[in-house]
């Protein structure tokens, strides 16, 4: 490998917007330092910045007998409290490195030629955040989005959907085009999810199948409102003991879906809402499913494709955006628009008795097209890329 002189290029990763929570932005920054390739310590030297009293076992734990530095501030993980924040931070520490990567889409104003990853603009469509439902808080993220497309150096997508989205909702030229570079993410993070203190589930009830499982938020881009529809469509046509397991409450559910899964649930609970779970009884209730069903109509990736890999459960997904880019033939798919063709779906998956084997073979291998060792090594190519070095 060719780098040009002996002295180490200095590089900041933004980790201020891991947190406490299960969700898939922390899993993105933490496997990307824990699988940083070791011989690219030979040339680079890098620093991870996080919040002060950030606590996370996965995350302290990384650095260990690491040749990692640190930085400890407060800089806030959205808004424009973050740009405030992160205007100071980079007056203090902005010339003590040669780039600074921004791993979030919160590219701060006062960053010029950094790398910002790019995980999706779906809020463009669909943002219905109950936190800030007015609207100069899509125009406050257009315009950080516009910000990183414009003033970094190098843009990283986790996706080819979510780089194909880019390019054409802002109408990007082959130079800004050609900046964004693709890293999916991986799964590793699933083998040692489960903590110690919640390692077997007390819950029972999922033992015996039965049911079709979603995992998600109600928010709009997440389509329960047409799977709610497709299941009461389909319901009629499966075996009387079937059910649509949901993990989640229904605290924030939509008056209109609220009224449709009372219908559902009239004479029976066919419709069952699990509330908060321990991660083991995540685990459990995909260990039983009999297959896991991804109704969204906007992911920039999904990274619950590859955890119905992982568990090898059967898939029947949404053919929109990144998801048949992630699930290749791995999948039934189906139109998230039309709950006729949800609905068509879920009843050609329970006709056909070869499926559920066939699906999680072909899940199975799906699978290992995808690592977060590969997406820290293509992360870092981008580095060695920014500075010119030569990428094997």
């Amino acid at each position: 490998m060719k780098h040009n002189g002996d002295i180490k290029k200095r590089i900041l990763i933004d980790a201020t917007t891991v947190t406490t929570q299960v969700d898939g932005l922390s899993h993105n920054i933490i496997n990307l330092i824990k699988y940083i390739p070791k011989e690219t310590f030979d040339y680079f030297e890098y620093t991870v910045v996080y919040n002060k009293g950030l606590n996370r076992k996965s995350f302290q734990d990384l650095f260990i007998d690491s040749p990692i530095k640190l930085i400890e501030a407060t800089i806030a993980p959205i808004g424009p409290r973050r740009d405030w924040d992160m205007f100071w931070f980079l007056k203090k520490y902005q010339k003590q490195f040669d780039v600074i990567h921004i791993t979030s889409n919160n590219y701060p104003f006062a960053l010029k030629k950094g790398i910002c990853t790019i995980h999706d603009i779906t809020f463009k469509k669909y943002f219905d955040n109950p936190k800030y439902t007015f609207g100069l808080a899509t125009f406050y993220m257009d315009k950080v989005i516009r910000n990183a497309l414009k003033s970094a150096k190098k843009i990283i997508a986790v996706s080819n959907a979510t780089k194909t989205d880019l390019i054409a909702t802002y109408g990007l030229n082959d130079t800004i085009s050609n900046k964004i570079n693709v890293a999916h993410p991986g799964w590793e993070h699933l083998i040692n999810e489960k903590s110690s203190d919640d390692a077997t589930c007390a819950d029972t009830s999922m033992v015996n199948g039965n049911y079709l499982l979603y995992i998600g938020t109600f928010r709009i881009h997440k389509n329960i409102s047409n799977l709610l529809i497709a299941f009461k469509k389909v319901l009629p046509k499966l075996d009387a003991a079937k059910r649509l397991v949901i993990i989640g409450d229904k605290s924030h559910l939509k008056p209109s879906d609220a009224i449709l899964i009372n219908e559902i649930n009239a004479t029976e609970e066919k419709v069952v809402f699990t509330g908060y779970l321990s991660q083991a009884c995540v685990e459990a209730y995909l260990k039983n499913t009999d297959a896991y069903i991804f109704p969204s109509i906007s992911e920039g990736f999904g990274l619950g494709v590859l955890e119905a890999f992982y568990y090898k459960v059967p898939l029947l997904c949404s053919n929109a955006t990144s998801l048949p880019e992630v699930a290749g033939d791995a999948a039934l798919f189906f139109d998230p628009y039309n709950p006729d063709d949800i609905a068509a779906t879920i009843e050609k998956f329970y006709n056909n008795k070869d499926y559920p084997k066939q699906l999680v073979e072909k899940g199975t291998e799906q699978l290992k097209s995808f690592s977060w060792q590969k997406y820290a090594k293509d992360v870092v190519d981008v580095y060695k890329a920014y500075f010119g070095i030569s990428v094997k």
